[in-house]
C-alpha cells in the first residue's frame, strides 16, 4: 500500500511539474489548435524522451557534469536560438491574410515535431534539479526510507507517465476545442504565442550570455 502511495503521488507531481506554460506547452497547443493532433502528440513524446533522460542522469549519477555554469550556458543557448526560429514562424504565419487558408505546412511534420519536442526539453537542464527535488520531498514525507535502484526506477516510470499524460490530454482537448475558435481568434492566438515564444528566448539568451561573461 505504502508503495502503491508512492508511485500515485509521483504520477501526480509529474503532472504537477507540466502544467505551468513553457516551451513543450506552447508547441503542444500550437500544433493542435491548427488541427494537426499527430504532430502535437510527437511534440510530446520528444519531450518524454528527453524528461525521461534528464531524469536518468539525475538518479544514477552524471548530474554533476549538467551542474557546470559553462554547460547550462550553452544549454540555454541552444533553447534560446530554436524558439527564436518557432516564435518567428508562428508570427510569420499569424500575419498572413484571413482569406488564406491558414495552415502552416511546418506544423504538419511530425519528425521535426518529434525533434521540437526533443530539443525544447533537453535544452532545459532543470528538469535535473525537478527530479532530485522530487526524490528530496518523498524522503521528508517518508514515502521512500531508501532511494534504491528499484525506487528511482518506479518514480522514473511513474513521473514521466505523470508529465506526458497531462500533455496528451492538453492536446486532445486543445484538438476538440479547436473547432469553436474562428480563424481570426486563431491568428491572434499564433501571434501571442510567437510573441511570447519570442519573449522565452530572450530570456534564455540574456541568461546565456550573463553566464558566459561571468565565466569568462
Amino acid at each position: 500500500m505504502h508503495f502503491i502511495i508512492f508511485l500515485i503521488s509521483a504520477y501526480l507531481t509529474g503532472c504537477l511539474a507540466a502544467i505551468p506554460a513553457g516551451p513543450v506547452q506552447i508547441e503542444v497547443v500550437r500544433r493542435s489548435i491548427n488541427g494537426h493532433l499527430k504532430p502535437s502528440l510527437m511534440v510530446v513524446l520528444g519531450a518524454f524522451f528527453a524528461d525521461v533522460s534528464y531524469g536518468s542522469i539525475a538518479f544514477f549519477g552524471i548530474a554533476p557534469f549538467l551542474e557546470k555554469e559553462k554547460v547550462m550556458a550553452f544549454f540555454w543557448l541552444a533553447g534560446g536560438l530554436i524558439l527564436t526560429v518557432l516564435g518567428a514562424l508562428s508570427i510569420k504565419h499569424s500575419l498572413k491574410p484571413q482569406e488564406i487558408s491558414y495552415n502552416p505546412a511546418h506544423l504538419k511534420r511530425k519528425r521535426w515535431a518529434f525533434l521540437g519536442g526533443l530539443s525544447l526539453s533537453a535544452t532545459n537542464p532543470i528538469m535535473i534539479l525537478w527530479w532530485l527535488s522530487g526524490v528530496r520531498l518523498f524522503q521528508d514525507i517518508g514515502l521512500i526510507d531508501e532511494f534504491n535502484t528499484d525506487i528511482a526506477m518506479s518514480f522514473l516510470a511513474a513521473g514521466s507517465l505523470g508529465l506526458a499524460s497531462y500533455l496528451v490530454l492538453l492536446s486532445l482537448f486543445i484538438f476538440w476545442a479547436k473547432k469553436f475558435i474562428s480563424l481570426r481568434a486563431l491568428q491572434k492566438i499564433n501571434f501571442f504565442f510567437g510573441v511570447f515564444l519570442l519573449l522565452i528566448a530572450t530570456y534564455f539568451v540574456y541568461t546565456s550570455f550573463h553566464s558566459l561573461l561571468q565565466i569568462y
